[in-house]
């Protein structure tokens, strides 16, 4: 059974910002949602859990850095995407006016778009935002459930082999031990659960905004394109000197006023579209990079090979083991690379992306310890 939101009949004007605006709302940080004592409530709780869980998922993967990799990278990978999902619905929070602006102002200008070519054009695209955006969510959901089933799982595996339970949440986080203890074991699992959803629900959101917003200035820009040939056109199939052609190019100058004030309207939002989401794709492809790195640091420090070779009694051995274990040496040294499309994972690249992340903390210290020394 198809949902009658993903189908081709759907209403148009429902089809706008459908996806990010039940996820946000969800949360409570949907930019059109009217401010109340309850919502801000709600955004706060749900923003405290999503911080929380990412602090805890932190200490965590960094407690089992050095006891399992494997352990560690399972609450470290998870945290970076709970710590961009925090980012983003900071960011929304913070720029709510710019976004309600944008979006009451791209509702308006797609609404005027009502001949049957413009029709045509708004359904194929807002069809196409609506099944992408819903795909972000469908399977992110499905991603915080497998956290969750597969504790269930586990501990009834455990349970049926009349081996102990383990007290530990879906997303593996660092809790004070009476939180994993009953009675309030369920309920801490519910609030890491939660935890899951809530994420999803921030970069669903958010990442929605991005798309449909690209989908809609696509739309409007299309019904640009086709106002001004069905203009021309008209003006190019009137003689050129009479009453008539004269009547129709001071209609045609009117008309072409209008596309240029809308063009010029397009362009002012997305100006004010970038303006507001420049923070969230900055701090998203940092995040991405560094779960890229993080994800496969060991391949990324192989160049431990290297001394543990030359650390060793290499050299009381022939000439000729002398010869490979150098060679050995050697070749270890070679950077090794996973090509990725866009981005490459080294070192030299995870370095710098984690440069530009703390460059503005060290730059604000370094300032501030001057300052001090001046005074």
């Amino acid at each position: 059974m198809i949902p009658q939101f993903l189908r081709d009949d759907y209403p148009l004007e429902k089809h706008l910002f459908l996806i990010p605006k039940f996820a946000l709302r969800l949360i409570g940080f949907y930019p059109e949602s009217k401010l109340n004592t309850p919502l801000c409530c709600w955004a706060f709780f749900n923003f405290a859990i999503l911080g929380y869980g990412s602090y805890g998922e932190f200490v965590y993967g960094v407690h089992y850095l050095g006891i399992d990799m494997q352990t560690a990278l399972d609450a470290l990978c998870p945290m970076l995407s709970s710590i961009m999902s925090l980012i983003k619905i900071s960011f929304i929070w913070w720029y709510r006016k710019e976004y309600k602006h944008i979006i009451e102002e791209v509702r308006r200008l797609t609404e005027a778009q009502s001949s049957m070519k413009k029709m045509r054009i708004k359904r194929k695209f807002f069809t196409i935002a609506t099944r992408l955006n819903a795909l972000v969510l469908l399977l992110g959901t499905f991603t915080g459930t497998a956290y969750t089933v597969r504790l269930i799982i586990n501990n009834m595996m455990l349970y049926l082999n009349q081996e102990s339970i383990i007290y530990e949440t879906p997303f593996k986080m660092m809790f004070p031990q009476p939180l994993l203890a009953m009675p309030l074991y369920p309920l801490t699992c519910a609030l890491s659960h939660w935890h899951g959803y809530i994420t999803v629900a921030a970069f669903a959101g958010a990442d929605g905004f991005f798309l449909g917003f690209c989908f809609y200035f696509a739309t409007l820009l299309k019904a640009l394109q086709e106002d001004l040939i069905d203009t021309l056109a008209i003006n190019a199939s009137l003689p050129a000197k009479n009453a008539q052609a004269t009547h129709s190019e001071a209609d045609v100058i009117s008309d072409l006023i209008d596309i240029i004030k809308r063009h010029n309207e397009i362009s002012q939002l997305m100006q004010e579209f970038s303006s507001v989401m420049v923070g969230i794709t900055l701090s998203h492809f940092i995040t991405s990079s560094l779960i890229i790195g993080t994800s496969i640091i060991e391949l990324l420090l192989s160049e431990e090979l290297t001394l543990k070779a030359y650390c060793s009694q290499w050299y009381g051995y022939s000439v000729r083991l002398q010869k490979m274990i150098l060679l050995i040496i050697i070749r270890s040294q070679r950077t090794i690379t996973v090509k990725i499309p866009f981005i490459t994972p080294a070192l030299p690249t995870l370095t710098a992306v984690c440069i530009v992340a703390v460059n503005p903390v060290i730059s604000n210290v370094g300032e501030r310890a001057n300052f001090q020394n001046f005074l």
